[in-house]
This record gives C-alpha cells, sequence and structure tokens, in this order.
C-alpha cells in the first residue's frame, strides 16, 4: 500500500479545516470550514469540486448569518442528491453562544445549493450520518448529558431518535462520547466512537436490526474525528487522528469487525492542528481528505490518493 500522491487542496483561508470527501457522478466533492481559528465564530463551509487527479473543477461556499458552521459532512441521498450537514453554533453577534442547530443543505450537481434545513435536536450534535435501505442513520452527542443518541429518517425532512442511550456515562461508566461514524453489514451496525474522558479509548459498537440494542467494545487506543469505509464484509479502513510516537497524527488504519483487531496502515504528514478525514474508495484506489498544519504552522487541507493492496 503506498501514497499516488499527496496535494495541498486549499490554503486560502486564516484557518481551513474539518473536512470530508464524497464521490459524487463522476467527480469527488470535498468540504471544509474556512475560520480565523479552530474555535472562532465566523466559520463559513467551502465545498470544491474535484477531478481524480485532485484538481479544483469548481468551488462554492455556504454560510449563515450570527453562526459559526462547522464539522461539515457529505452524502449522497437515495434520490441522487448531494447532500451537507453542518453544525451551527448560533451568537448574537457578539460573543454570546445562544443555542446550535444541526443543518443540511442539499444539491444535484454539487455546486449550487439549496438553502438551509434545520433537522434533528438543538444542542445535540449529529456528527456524521449514514444511508442504509433508504433511511439516514447517525449518532449525536450532548456533552452535558454525556450520551449518544441513534436518530433515523431523512434530514431534509423528518429526523428523530430511533434509540436513545445507545452509548453513555450512565450505561457504560465510560466518558464523553461523541464523534462517529457507522457502517452497515448484512443488516448489522457497527458504530466507531470516540471518546475524550477517562481513558479515552475509542469504542466499536454492534447492534443488529431494528437497531435498539448495542454491544460495545472497547479498543484500548484514542482515534479523533473517527470515519469508515467498508473493505469488505469483515473488515473496514479507519482514518482519524491518533497518538503516534508521543504527537497527534492523521492515520489510516484496517479495523476487522468481527476481532475488533484495529491495524495501524499508513501515517499521512500531518502535524499540530490536523485529522478529521474524509474518505471515497474507487476500485483498488482510496482517496483521503484531511487537515494539517504541519507545513508553514497553519491548518490547511489536503487530499491523498493511496492504492490499496
Amino acid at each position: 500500500m503506498h501514497i499516488t500522491y499527496l496535494k495541498k487542496l486549499w490554503d486560502k483561508a486564516k484557518h481551513s479545516a474539518f473536512s470530508d470527501l464524497c464521490g459524487f457522478k463522476g467527480k469527488l466533492y470535498c468540504c471544509f470550514r474556512e475560520a480565523v481559528n479552530h474555535v472562532s465564530e465566523d466559520g463559513i463551509i467551502r465545498v470544491l469540486q474535484l477531478n481524480t487527479d485532485g484538481d479544483i473543477l469548481g468551488s462554492q461556499h455556504l454560510s449563515l448569518a450570527q453562526a459559526d458552521l462547522r464539522d461539515p459532512k457529505l452524502s449522497v441521498t437515495p434520490d441522487g442528491k448531494l447532500l451537507l450537514i453542518a453544525y451551527a453554533r448560533q451568537h448574537d453577534g457578539n460573543t454570546k453562544h445562544l443555542f446550535s442547530q444541526c443543518l443540511c443543505w442539499s444539491s444535484a450537481d454539487g455546486l449550487s445549493w439549496s438553502s438551509a434545513t434545520n433537522f434533528a435536536e438543538k444542542n445535540w450534535w449529529l456528527w456524521r450520518i449514514t444511508w442504509y435501505q433508504g433511511q439516514a442513520f447517525g449518532l449525536a452527542y450532548n456533552r452535558g448529558k454525556q450520551t449518544l443518541n441513534l436518530y433515523q429518517g431523512d434530514p431534509r425532512r423528518t429526523f428523530n431518535v430511533h434509540s436513545p442511550a445507545v452509548f453513555s456515562l450512565a450505561r457504560q461508566h465510560k466518558g464523553y462520547p461523541n464523534e462517529s461514524d457507522i457502517v452497515f453489514v448484512d443488516d448489522v451496525a457497527y458504530a466507531l466512537v470516540r471518546r475524550d474522558a477517562d481513558s479515552y479509548s475509542a469504542q466499536l459498537g454492534r447492534s443488529s436490526f431494528p437497531y435498539k440494542r448495542w454491544d460495545w467494545q472497547d479498543l484500548a487506543c484514542y482515534i479523533g474525528g473517527p470515519v469508515m469505509i467498508l473493505n469488505d464484509k469483515h473488515s473496514t479502513y479507519v482514518a482519524g487522528r491518533i497518538e503516534y510516537q508521543g504527537k497527534l497524527r492523521t492515520a489510516l488504519m484496517s479495523l476487522n469487525l468481527n476481532t475488533a483487531k484495529l491495524d495501524l496502515v499508513l501515517v499521512l504528514p500531518s502535524a499540530g492542528d490536523n485529522s478529521y478525514p474524509g474518505l471515497v474508495k474507487q476500485g483498488n484506489s482510496l482517496f483521503m481528505s484531511y487537515y494539517s498544519s504541519h507545513q508553514d504552522n497553519k491548518s490547511q487541507i489536503y487530499l491523498a490518493k493511496i492504492e490499496l493492496e
């Protein structure tokens, strides 16, 4: 396995971060947040249309008055639209945070976008959605409640709690579950969840239809901003931020869904403020977007093409 190319995609903003990647109608689409810094209140979303050589074919941005738009994610809906979700931290125009709300936009071509639609509950951060059998599933977290709720539906229409508290400090006695991703294999859901308390160890959850009862396994390592993509029915590729040689780096791993064995595949050039990758698999190639501050001490967006064994 080797990196075919690694390109810097975007460095025009003071701080570009929190990327995702999606394949749509023969093109790649990369979204990310542009702002003054990691926690500023001026976040907008940039969407780039790319070819598979990593060349930029088009660019659009989305913004919302008095809101910091964070952690955008892309997916393709069952009716063939490109869907963008993000978390909007609404403020009073100064520094006072009012509330937070999940938003979504849709597009037929990846360049022209609908107006924003609210979905899910206020102050519950729906991190990423996965479409399965015509429905979108996603885990939302609330830091104060130390809980993950599973949502189901269509963010453009109705999107409600399907199963509350699938993982929580109260039930599992492990604190602050947050960022997550879900894959499905033959009606079995597998969830990978980051945690930022006590041991900081990521969790692998399994649940069979109708996804009301979940079993969890500790992966004994930290994974930030996790994203998964199926390799086959028994394994996934996982990308995220890990601790490697005493530093936080962006890495690609493989995860055996049956044994929960996690193996390191590649550590991408990365340092400082980094990670939050997106993954697209096409044939024997894996495309991976991420952000990093290893060049010029500035957070910038990168795209890697990786040839798989």
